[in-house]
């Protein structure tokens, strides 16, 4: 059956659920990152493209309250809920809905509600919901992710609830971007006595994601139960705990790939080392000394990556825990025919897949530190070496230059003294030479003299072999 074409449901509702960083713990504590107000901005934003003038003044509200919770639940706004209408939507079908900005712990969280309260509405005209994809987390762009909610009564009898809630996803997303995006039924249960679908595409990172459950208002008790709301809040934190799971797991996929990255410079570096032996020493010399300025920003960088590493698999770890007792309370809240096990499919991913992939990589990585370090001191050393050699080398020429040039000055001294005497009785140049010309000469001579027995004293002397 085309439900698509023919299908009508009452009172549909769409409820974003978005998560974004307030504080981060790479900064100092209770300093905001750059981004803090972006999803409040986009509300902004949101109220413009719908035609929703009091979604615009979302921000100066929030700005207003000082960001301060009224109450353990994290609410912001005073009166709790922002109510709004669209000025003009689609012909004979009315948008209003509502908007609950949350402060949890360090993240914050909207619940924006779009809905149409009518009794009968085309499953084709769904789309008024997400017009333009509006909702999708490529134009909200929280920074730990999303989940959308729809939640509607059928109106007639269903004979195949999937296909009607594939219908429903077709209708908000279009087949279009339900192809591009890849997003396909992944799993289905029970709450609150009602069948719920999981929509998604897998993606690794929360800006490509598109996480979408679909719950159909099938059972007379779910209407009271739902409007009693009991379930309202641990579904808001389940949400997050699975966003800032999806988070970490995206941050530790770049932190490995930038590790790896790190450990692939570090092997040519070592290449290059193995082909510097038989270079000559200036040239090896001088190498050696720019990769001792190069490969410890590397070495500090895949520390860091390393850490950060270990990091992420504790956040994934804290999160299955308390995403465990949120999902808890939901059973509770329930009834019996209700089934969450593709809730805990999710919890059983992040604990069995997710942290120990981590693991796995962490083993990887691991040893290339201790790489680093090596590769490091033993450049280091033969550096020093290399540079102690040079330090005797010139140490030696200066005391060669000093001794020979102290000679030199002293032999041209002594001549300068004897310009009026004459040198030797037997001694008689029928042409004799000027004064000094006569100083000059003997002081060269002196200078190479003393020079050449200045360098013989101080040449190294090779080391007996003992027998």
């Amino acid at each position: 059956m085309d439900y698509f074409s023919t299908g009508k449901i009452a009172y549909p509702k769409l409820t974003l659920y978005a998560f974004h960083l307030k504080h981060s713990q790479s900064q100092k504590p209770k300093i905001p990152v750059k981004n803090v107000n972006d999803l409040w901005l986009k509300c902004q934003q949101l109220g413009k493209q719908l035609g929703i003038p009091k979604l615009e003044t979302l921000p100066e509200l929030i700005e207003k309250a000082n960001n301060k919770k009224t109450s353990i639940t994290g609410e912001i706004l005073p009166e709790r809920f922002l109510k709004f209408t669209a000025i003009q939507h689609q012909q004979n079908l009315h948008l209003n809905g509502e908007a609950n900005p949350l402060e949890i712990h360090d993240t914050y969280a909207l619940d924006l509600t779009l809905r149409y309260p009518d009794p009968e509405v085309k499953l084709a005209d769904l789309r008024g919901l997400n017009s333009d994809d509006c909702l999708l987390s490529k134009n909200i762009k929280a920074s730990l992710g999303q989940t959308l909610v729809f939640f509607a009564q059928p109106v007639g009898k269903i004979d195949d609830e999937q296909a009607f809630a594939d219908a429903c996803v077709k209708a908000l997303l279009s087949e279009e971007t339900v192809q591009k995006l890849n997003v396909y039924r992944q799993h289905q249960g029970q709450l609150l006595g009602n069948p719920i679908f999981e929509y998604n595409n897998d993606a690794d990172f929360p800006e490509t994601q598109c996480h979408l459950l679909i719950w159909l208002n099938t059972h007379d008790i779910t209407t009271e139960l739902e409007n009693k709301g009991e379930y309202y809040y641990p579904l808001i934190d389940l949400l997050l705990c699975r966003s800032k799971i999806i988070y970490a797991r995206s941050e530790a996929i770049w932190c490995y790939e930038q590790a790896r990255s790190a450990n692939y410079d570090l092997e040519k570096y070592k290449q290059e080392f193995k082909e510097q032996k038989n270079n000559l020493i200036d040239s090896k010399f001088d190498n050696f000394n720019q990769w001792l300025q190069e490969i410890p920003e590397i070495s500090f960088n895949y520390v860091d990556y390393l850490r950060d590493l270990e990091l992420h698999r504790t956040t994934i770890q804290t999160n299955s825990k308390n995403y465990r007792l949120y999902l808890d309370k939901l059973n509770k809240i329930g009834i019996d025919s209700d089934n969450l096990e593709f809730l805990s499919n999710f919890l059983e991913l992040a604990e069995d897949t997710f942290v120990e992939q981590i693991n796995t990589n962490l083993a990887y990585l691991t040893p290339g530190q201790n790489l680093f370090d090596q590769m490091i001191s033993t450049i280091r050393g033969i550096v020093e070496i290399e540079q102690a050699k040079r330090d005797r080398s010139l140490e030696r020429t200066i005391q060669v230059l000093g001794i020979a040039f102290g000679g030199g000055a002293i032999v041209s001294g002594v001549v300068t003294g004897q310009i009026d005497k004459p040198f030797a009785p037997q001694i008689n140049f029928k042409y004799p030479l000027h004064p000094l010309v006569s100083s000059l000469l003997w002081s060269v001579l002196a200078t190479v003299i003393f020079g050449m027995v200045a360098w013989w004293v101080t040449q190294p002397k090779p080391k007996r072999t003992k027998i």
